[in-house]
């Protein structure tokens, strides 16, 4: 080593599971004799071990050397130590005669030790994250989920190779774009503030349903699982990294089910639980002062006839061609609900006068009562109609209900296949006369047919 005007250097490194070499030298390492024995005694020893003169070191007896190899009489190595003192090789520099090593040499050997340590170090903590960044890279590209890493202004540096069957696009296709371009409307607005909150530090994880736009023009909804990335020292934030999974399955499933949990499942109509709901909702908005609505109770004619004669398969086809009929007639923002058996229920809004009930109603009795074909067989039933108008009538779910099913029981009293409208002495008529047959019927909504 020139530094030291030495023919011999040599750095020896140990590893979990080997000891190797990296040499140095004036003279090739092969002529020397009994380096090895210097090195063992030096990595043992926490200190720069010095050996002026090998022959007269009772430390180092050497057996006879091979012809024509020299012998090394100088020795001096400083331990190269890694993170915590832990003792990684030995920087070394020897000669062929005896060596006076001063205190300068001495501290110069252990400032060149430092500085291969630190060296040593970087090249470790390098090589960590090139192992690292490897391995994170093959999962991300043998996963099923697309793994997209963006920088804090949220554009793509990385997708991965999944993004084809997620979305259609090839990887490179996405790298240099924005995740929120492709983010339904809907969800735009929910999606670029949970971004926001990550890429300016106000959190660090999240998890996030939303729909994606595939290649196509199709959506999908995707489930993405995100974490804030920060540098090496792990201080500053340099991004986000995410996991993006397709859940459209998953998604439609759970709207079967709530759908399932609010309608009808014989003719898909709201059921009890959805028009309660529905009727809440218009009565806040009465009460509001928006605006008034009805509430119509129907009764199918002659439906246990049909029932009793033709079976119920033959009357659950009637009830769902009844059911569509019904829903024919009415505009989105109404709503039909099969409550129970052949009982139905209409909320009808928006302005509303006597004469438009009444052509209403009208209408629905005329419908009801075309013949349904079934297997060749025309049958006909019929329907009345009871109406409770909110908010003369009522403003909560309970008294409406009852009202409007009161105002039933009297047009099927009078003459069935007709309707009538609530009044109140319908209330106290109905008291009177707890013996007829009208008053027999129960005003809570019936699950039975009559």
């Amino acid at each position: 080593m020139a530094l030291f005007t030495m023919p011999v250097s040599r750095v020896s490194l140990i590893d979990a599971n080997r000891l190797w070499l990296e040499e140095g030298a004036a003279l090739q390492s092969d002529e020397f004799y009994g380096t090895d024995l210097f090195r063992d005694r030096a990595m043992l020893s926490n200190d720069v071990l010095i050996v002026a003169d090998a022959a007269g070191d009772t430390r180092f007896r050497d057996p006879v050397p091979d012809a024509g190899a020299s012998s090394i009489r100088f020795y001096a190595g400083a331990p190269l130590l890694a993170e915590g003192g832990l003792r990684v090789g030995i920087l070394s520099v020897m000669d062929v005669v005896p060596r006076h090593f001063s205190e300068a040499d001495r501290a110069r050997l252990i400032d060149l030790a430092s500085v291969l340590s630190a060296q040593l170090a970087l090249e470790r903590a390098n090589l960590g994250l090139r192992e690292r960044e490897t391995h994170h890279r093959l999962v991300a590209e043998s996963s099923a989920d697309m793994v997209i890493w963006a920088t804090l202004d949220t554009v793509r540096r990385y997708v991965s190779p999944a993004a084809g069957v997620l979305l259609g696009y090839a990887p490179e296709e996405l790298v240099g774009t924005k995740s929120l371009d492709q983010v339904h409307p809907d969800e735009a607005e929910a999606y670029g503030k949970l971004l926001a909150d990550l890429c300016e530090g106000r959190i660090t994880r999240s998890v996030a349903c939303q729909r994606y736009r595939r290649r196509d023009g199709g959506w999908i909804w995707v489930e993405a699982i995100f974490k804030v990335t920060f540098d090496p020292e792990g201080h500053a934030a340099t991004g986000y990294v995410a996991a993006i999974r397709d859940i459209t399955e998953r998604k439609e499933a759970e709207h079967q089910i709530a759908h399932m949990a609010r309608h009808d499942a014989l003719t898909d109509l709201a059921n009890r639980v959805l028009f309660r709901e529905r009727l809440v909702q218009e009565i806040a908005a009465s009460r509001r002062g928006i605006s008034g609505f009805a509430v119509l109770c129907l009764d199918l004619d002659r439906f246990k006839a049909v029932n009793d004669s033709l079976g119920h398969q033959v009357g659950d086809v009637v009830l769902r061609i009844v059911g569509q009929r019904l829903r024919a007639l009415l505009r989105a923002e109404d709503t039909v609900g099969r409550i129970g058996g052949d009982e139905f229920m209409i909320i009808q809004t928006g302005p509303l006068v006597t004469s438009s009930i009444r052509n209403l109603t009208r209408r629905i009795i005329d419908t009801i009562a075309e013949p349904i074909t079934i297997a060749n067989e025309p049958i006909v039933v019929g329907v009345s109609i009871g109406v409770a108008m909110a908010p003369r009538d009522g403003l909560d779910p309970d008294t409406l209900c009852r009202n409007a099913d009161m105002a039933l029981l009297e047009a099927k009293r009078t003459g069935r296949n007709t309707f009538r409208y609530y009044e109140a002495s319908m209330r106290f008529g109905s008291l009177a006369s707890g013996d007829s047959d009208a008053a027999s019927e129960s005003p809570a909504p019936r699950h039975q047919p009559r």
